[in-house]
């Protein structure tokens, strides 16, 4: 049985959104730098061990692991499900840590799909018009989700507030890589913040 755990910058086990590294456990001890990127350097395993994590991180991770442990305990379903505002959007939508039944497509355990990867989406370039991950911060899935969105399209980061068990939003605007952030709003509990995807030219009259 392999083991890989999630690891901050203080060497301690960690959620997703914190770790700097990896450590993978499988008849030998592997370090692996996370730095740079988190779901793209996930390596291969039976049970993936962290702490506090985000719910929409134990949903995704939850599709490639069969096993996922936070706070020592082994994550079932129902501790990845919450109440997310319902955002009224027109267009071809993604959901990325939870799926909406009038989302196009979703990376998401709700659908009770198991994948390899999270990293790269298995989707063409700009074919959708909106990208919501939810309670995931992860620079890899955001250059994703840029990727995939439309020009003029928008990410939409969905996390809860920190007195709630998520985040301070000043953490989440870190990870808005590539996109302009047009607006940030708290709505049940839950920080919206939402970014466009640049048109870049000049466009003729």
């Amino acid at each position: 049985m392999s083991l890989t755990f999630l690891i901050d910058d203080k060497e301690k086990i960690s959620p997703l959104w914190r770790s700097l590294s990896f450590i993978s456990v499988n008849g030998r001890i592997e370090v692996i730098n996370a730095s740079m990127g988190r779901t793209s350097v996930l390596p291969a395993g039976d049970v993936l061990i962290g702490r506090d994590m985000l719910r929409g991180e134990m949903d995704v991770l939850s599709m490639i692991y069969p096993f996922v442990v936070n706070n020592q305990e082994v994550v079932r379903y129902h501790k990845t499900v919450a109440d997310y505002p319902q955002l009224q959007l027109r267009g071809r939508k993604l959901g990325v840590g939870w799926c909406d039944e009038d989302f196009v497509a979703c990376i998401s355990k709700r659908r009770g799909e198991n994948v390899i990867s999270l990293h790269p989406f298995p989707f063409k370039d700009e074919v959708f018009d909106y990208v919501l991950i939810y309670e995931i911060l992860d620079y890899d899935l955001v250059r994703e989700a840029y990727r995939v969105t439309k020009k003029g399209g928008k990410l939409m980061i969905l996390i809860r507030d920190e007195i709630f068990g998520g985040v301070k939003p000043s953490i989440a605007l870190k990870f808005m890589v590539k996109f302009q952030v047009s607006s940030v709003s708290l709505k049940g509990g839950f920080w919206v913040i939402e970014g466009v995807k640049g048109v870049t030219g000049f466009r003729k009259k």
